[in-house]
């Protein structure tokens, strides 16, 4: 297996989330979101943007990586922490980390318990995969509204986390659109 490369395969990837015990069910949402952000990044490649659509789709595979440990919202800090082990590139890393919603700010990350700092998406290839796991619920591409929909169920119809759902939906969608 590639482990210190810039880029593994889609096959050496799922063998990373196996050789780290991801579940099945984990493997199977790692690769729907992989298709879905895949199919994001080309459109908006084909809109004349640059985006490394090799990236997103091996860093999709991954992202949840961390699911192998925990469930919980600290998964994306423990996949980073799998994938530096492993001698991958930081922007994987980076990935895991802001994946989460549309990003945490530093307020959220402490009042999750999660060391304070900004877990936002920065790089295009970031947000497409973070919208693109929002709209894919287990192996299922679902609107946005269906998330939408829970995180106010989870957090409250006001809560900033929803708006930055709502901003990060209707950038990519721009970038979509022709």
């Amino acid at each position: 297996m590639q482990e210190s490369t810039a880029y593994l395969g889609s096959d050496d990837a799922i063998g990373l989330l196996k050789k780290v015990d991801c579940n099945d069910a984990v493997i199977r949402h790692c690769i729907a979101v992989s298709r879905n952000a895949t199919e994001i990044a080309r459109e908006i490649r084909e809109n004349g943007h640059e985006v490394d659509i090799e990236f997103v789709k091996i860093a999709a595979l991954l992202h949840d990586i961390g699911r192998s440990r925990t469930h919980g919202i600290s998964h994306g800090i423990e996949g980073a922490k799998i994938l530096r082990n492993f001698g991958l590139e930081e922007k994987f890393a980076n990935v895991c980390e802001r994946h989460i919603g549309a990003g945490l700010t530093k307020d959220d990350a402490v009042s999750l318990g999660l060391p304070p700092r900004d877990y936002l998406p920065q790089t295009l290839e970031e947000k497409i995969i973070a919208h693109a796991d929002n709209i894919t619920s287990k192996d299922k591409v679902v609107d946005i509204s269906v998330t939408i929909r829970d995180f106010e169920r989870k957090l409250g119809g006001g809560h900033p986390a929803i708006a930055r759902l709502k901003e990060l939906n209707d950038f990519i969608g721009g970038l979509i659109k022709k």
